[in-house]
């Protein structure tokens, strides 16, 4: 309990407070009495000390140090018998103690020993935080029920705002206001989310409750902010509440702590049931998949809740998180920790791709399956273009690295008719994100092809293969290993680029002199024309089919 709040009992009702006022709002969990020079190595934070002074009667500048050690180490106060020793407190202990808030109090007109005082108090302390625990659980309870009830957190807001008479508000683990009681309905407090966004944007999560004060002159009325930090499996973000003033009593903090509580109940429920709804729909894509739904009836049946309808034209893509960029290879194996990341990264790739796909504009769902995201796209323009489609999939996939960091491929299948082919598509996609990975390409759109390139280059022994390879770049083994790395890079790019100097520069992060120069040297070494058609086309099949080779040496390894 607070200090001013202990002195109020009738157990102190003739004590006197001489020095340091205004730290009377110090908080008290315990009291102790001190009968040795050396009390302060058993002093704890929050502890209220009494004492007759005796020892300190021979040495008052003894009283200074320990005031300097006893502040230092947060205590609540000291409270003096000074008359039974006739102890003076020097003045200079005085100014100090009013310097640094600290309460002294002057406890000889009250008529109990110290034993006394500190039974009573001890007890008075424990029976406040008794009535503060069934405060507690009358508070939980309470919004217990009402989430029982089938309120939600907006309905919580309102009984915290009846409660408190404070401004309140959730914000989420990205600082978005998700909740607001409706004190912000008024336009002069808009304000005061804006500064509570701007405050935290500069804080790590915090992992407990905090005090914070806003300093700008216009917010002086709510300058004090209690924060609540709102938990599932993760942090989910902040309960909020702004006062005028410090509360009073520990009681305005148990509600919002309470409600937090609350609140996070509330999330994780609502978690739980998009997770149910969620696996519903992964379970329903995968066997419409792999081929587990055998009639056209019992797919729209249960595809029914997803959109699908018996006429219609679907387009399936794979998304998957490129292997450049993925994080968890850095966390400990094998540990609950890892798996809740790993559950929670995934959950906001999820979250990230839906969001930024929504804003092609096209209608579509999306599922889940093994490592890959899954797009089931309605087409219901006849005049659709997938060329368009495309450079808009190009976009988003761009605007998602920019903003958010996280890299992606995409393959796309054939559109379809028929909800049985939906599978079909779903594994065209599947082959189409494969060959792009074989390439060694990140962030890449793979549209799938019946036949593609390296169909026919497979049709070819490896041997041959190799041999072509070799010849087309033997002009280039006279040089270092390096150089030759370097140029033979740079000319893939260039050709990559559609023989474009600005791009390949781009690509390369060099200087477009620098482009220029290692091509001039190509031209030099290769006794050929960049640009001529026929020379390009053999050294582009020789880039084409490095993958196959590496894949062809690997196997040839294992054996």
């Amino acid at each position: 309990m607070l200090l001013e709040q202990l002195l109020s009992n009738a157990i102190f009702s003739k004590s006197q407070i001489i020095a340091g006022r205004s730290g009377l709002t110090r908080a008290v969990h315990t009291v102790n009495i001190m009968d040795a020079p050396d009390i302060i190595h058993f002093l704890r934070p929050g502890e209220l000390l009494l004492t007759n002074g005796y020892f300190m009667k021979e040495k008052p500048e003894l009283l200074l140090e320990l005031l300097a050690k006893m502040n230092q180490l947060k205590c609540s106060g000291l409270a003096v018998k000074t008359k039974r020793f006739a102890l003076e407190i020097p003045q200079t202990v005085i100014d100090e103690a009013n310097r640094i808030d600290f309460p002294i109090i002057e406890i000889s007109a009250v008529e109990h020993s110290l034993g006394e005082i500190l039974q009573r108090t001890t007890s008075v302390i424990l029976d406040n935080k008794n009535d503060e625990l069934q405060y507690s659980l009358t508070i939980h309870k309470q919004f217990s029920t009402m989430i029982m009830k089938g309120d939600g957190i907006p309905e919580i807001i309102n009984a915290l705002t009846q409660l408190l008479d404070s401004p309140i508000m959730v914000l989420s683990s990205k600082l978005q206001s998700t909740a607001q009681s409706k004190h912000f309905k008024q336009p002069g407090l808009q304000p005061l989310i804006v500064a509570a966004e701007a405050m935290l944007s500069g804080l790590p999560s915090l992992p407990s409750s905090a005090q914070l004060c806003l300093i700008d002159p216009a917010l002086y009325k709510y300058r004090y902010v209690e924060l609540y930090p709102i938990f599932t499996y993760r942090h989910e973000g902040y309960l909020i509440a702004f006062q005028p003033k410090q509360a009073a009593s520990n009681q305005y903090g148990l509600t919002l702590e309470q409600a937090s509580n609350v609140i996070g109940m509330e999330i994780t429920k609502r978690q739980a049931v998009k997770e149910r709804s969620r696996r519903y729909k992964n379970e329903f894509f995968s066997d419409l998949i792999d081929g587990f739904i055998g009639s056209e009836q019992e797919a729209l049946h249960r595809g029914k809740k997803y959109g699908l309808k018996p006429q219609g034209t679907w387009l399936l893509l794979a998304a998957r998180k490129d292997e450049s960029t993925v994080l968890s290879s850095d966390m400990p194996k094998n540990t609950a920790s890892s798996d809740e990341r790993l559950i929670s990264e995934r959950d906001l790739q999820y979250e990230l791709i839906k969001r930024h796909f929504a804003t092609l504009g096209e209608v579509f769902v999306m599922f889940t399956k093994n490592d890959l995201f899954g797009m089931l796209v309605f087409i219901q323009d006849k005049g659709w273009e997938e060329g368009f489609f495309l450079k808009q999939l190009t976009l988003m996939t761009a605007q998602l690295y920019e903003q958010s960091g996280l890299s992606i491929s995409l393959g796309i299948g054939k559109p379809v008719t028929n909800v049985l082919d939906i599978g079909l598509s779903y594994n065209e996609a599947v082959k189409a994100l494969q060959i792009g990975y074989q390439m060694k390409k990140t962030r890449f759109i793979q549209s799938y092809q019946s036949k593609d390139i390296s169909y026919l280059f497979r049709m070819i022994p490896y041997d041959e293969l190799k041999q072509f390879h070799e010849e087309t770049f033997h002009c280039f083994s006279g040089n270092e290993e390096s150089e030759q790395k370097e140029l033979m890079r740079t000319l893939n790019v260039f050709y990559d680029t559609q023989c474009q100097l600005v791009e390949t520069s781009k690509q390369l992060f060099v200087h477009r002199n620098t482009v220029i120069y290692r091509l001039d040297k190509c031209e030099k070494l290769m006794g050929i024309k960049l640009k001529d058609p026929v020379e390009s086309l053999r050294f582009r099949i020789a880039f084409a089919i490095e993958p196959l080779l590496r894949a062809g040496k690997g196997e040839s390894a294992q054996r």
